[in-house]
């Protein structure tokens, strides 16, 4: 099954989006399981996933694994009071992300969902966010791998699941 769902997931990715992958409830639902698959009965607490293409997923994972859902947000949807980072994302853009401060608590174990790593730029900053609150990331969920070698490498410490690689 999971080499049949790889096959339909570049050949939906060469159309153009992973969003397209929910006009198809066949597979969007194997995409979900598999993304959910590897961290049932992990020990995580919440799921998050940045705005704007990781909440599409995100929500549905923590759904799946009886969890509560973070989004992060963009700065303009926080107040200043909430945890925030600024960074610069994959097309250099300059951005602040945050997440409301009593959605995370200290003792959390985070899975962090995201449709592409197309860099690693927003999952490190996610990271680096996350850890500005005192949780931990016990695991990272993504449809598409696009990282170099050394960007993977850093990501496996947070034990970095994907479904297919570029």
């Amino acid at each position: 099954m999971i080499n049949n769902l790889k096959r339909q997931l570049r050949e939906e990715i060469k159309k153009g989006s992973v969003y397209s992958l929910a006009s198809d409830a066949d597979l969007f639902q194997k995409v979900i399981i598999e993304m959910t698959k590897p961290f049932k009965n992990k020990g995580i607490t919440k799921v998050i996933a940045p705005e704007m293409k990781g909440l599409f997923y995100g929500p549905i994972i923590a759904y799946n694994l009886k969890l509560p859902f973070v989004a992060v947000l963009r700065k303009e949807r926080l107040s200043k009071k909430d945890v925030l980072i600024s960074y610069k994302d994959y097309s250099k853009k300059s951005k602040k992300l945050g997440i409301e401060k009593k959605s995370i608590k200290k003792r959390d174990k985070i899975l962090l969902v995201d449709d592409i790593f197309e860099t690693g730029g927003t999952g490190r900053e996610v990271i680096k966010l996350i850890g500005k609150t005192g949780a931990r990331i016990k695991g990272i969920s993504t449809i598409y791998n696009k990282l170099n070698e050394r960007d993977a490498n850093f990501f496996k410490k947070y034990n970095f699941h994907y479904l297919i690689r570029k």
